[in-house]
């Protein structure tokens, strides 16, 4: 039986769905699985109660937060010197492992791992470092926005992906399928499509949140932007959506922490100030939802999802949320996001930060979901392409690509 070993040093919700179900797919693919991960708790326990029969295979460890080094004077180092550290930490921990449990793994998976790539960090480097075949997900790659940069002397590459040069590198996972081939084509490493799967718990129907949106909703349609709440995923934009659709038919939610990092001192007082006028049409509770079963009643409510991020080539499991639930999603133009919604009709693409398109596509969805039920007949091919089987097959031709 051969052991793989998941590793991800990240925090969050995205960060724990993601080990539950590469953790649960691996269990049932006949792997021993040894996870590590910053919150152990909250993956073991969904661990054993979803997959009883394969316990005694799953090893699982705390790891902690890797901090970027600092020298006096200079302060905080490059991102290259963090990307070393996230190295360095990940071998010797998983090799204190090793030493503990008996088991050396036939691969070392990545769950994120854009932490592990930078500019500069060739692979002669880690190789020295991390002893493990290793492959991952990367998750944001910076290609897709930047190109290819090189050194002006030598004509190397300067991009991530490098260090897929490795001969311990087995594979590269991406998420968006259509750049799967153009990356192909530049690196000699497999690179395989991941799908962009999702917790499909049922509904939790006494989540108190989701109740007071019906409640407070009546009958106007529900529109929703769920998770964290940033200013990349257009928070300010559907705000001013809200405020000048005051009169009409919506009622807009804003669930999930929200984070200010990206907002200055004037949007921060912006949002204060529309919050605290308590407009009739919006329900805003700014707090991070407790678990999947609560995040998916509160999608559950909504008819129609708003997702218009900005400068966002990457994939979204808000996608795949929709379509399990049967809600069409407001995306922005030009990305992998908006291809996706327009190859399986999820919804309706606007151009980033436009109010009013996004006011003339709350319309038409509302027309369309009033007066045609075709609508829900797209979501269930969108299902199966991001779905827990293609997660097998995805595995399975990693695996395939293993030499011993």
């Amino acid at each position: 039986m051969k052991t793989i070993a998941l590793f991800d040093n990240g925090s969050g919700a995205h960060h724990i769905t993601y080990l539950r179900l590469f953790s649960q797919t691996l269990l049932k693919m006949g792997f021993t699985v040894i996870t590590f991960c910053r919150e152990p708790d909250e993956v073991s326990d969904w661990i054993y109660s979803h997959c009883a029969e394969q316990v005694g295979n799953f090893h699982i460890f705390k790891v902690e937060e890797v901090k970027a080094p600092v020298l006096p004077i200079v302060g905080e180092m490059p991102r290259t010197f963090m990307v070393l550290a996230q190295w360095q930490y990940a071998a010797r921990i998983i090799q204190q492992t090793v030493s503990k449990i008996g088991k050396n793994p036939d691969l070392v998976f990545f769950a994120w791992l854009d932490d592990y790539l930078s500019d500069y960090l060739t692979h002669h480097i880690i190789d020295r470092i991390f002893p493990f075949k290793w492959s991952g997900l990367y998750f944001t790659p910076n290609y897709l926005k930047f190109g290819q940069r090189f050194l002006p002397i030598f004509g190397t590459p300067l991009t991530p992906y490098i260090l897929t040069k490795s001969p311990n590198c087995c594979s590269l996972a991406l998420l968006n399928e259509t750049e799967v081939k153009t990356l192909q084509d530049q690196i000699k490493t497999p690179v395989i499509a991941f799908p962009d799967i999702t917790d499909e718990s049922p509904p939790d129907v006494n989540y108190s949140i989701a109740k007071q949106i019906r409640e407070q909703a009546s009958n106007r349609k529900i529109v929703g932007l769920v998770g964290g709440l940033t200013k990349r995923k257009g928070l300010l934009t559907l705000l001013e959506v809200a405020r000048k659709s005051i009169q009409e038919d919506y009622f807009f939610v804003f669930v999930g922490k929200l984070y200010n990092l990206e907002l200055s001192p004037e949007e921060i007082a912006k949002i204060q100030d529309f919050v605290e006028s308590q407009p009739s049409n919006c329900l805003f509770h700014f707090e991070r939802i407790p678990n999947e079963a609560q995040f998916n009643a509160v999608i559950d409510t909504c008819d129609i999802l708003f997702a218009a991020y900005h400068d966002f080539p990457y994939s979204s499991n808000i996608l795949t949320k929709a379509a399990v639930f049967e809600k069409p999603v407001i995306v922005s133009d030009g990305f992998c996001m908006s291809e996706r919604v327009k190859a399986f009709g999820l919804g309706v693409s606007i151009p980033q930060g436009n109010v009013d398109k996004c006011i003339e596509a709350l319309h038409h969805l509302s027309e369309q979901l009033d007066t045609d039920t075709s609508i829900k007949l797209n979501f269930q091919e969108y299902r199966n392409v991001h779905s827990i089987q293609r997660l097998y097959c995805a595995f399975q031709s990693i695996f395939d690509k293993i030499t011993v």
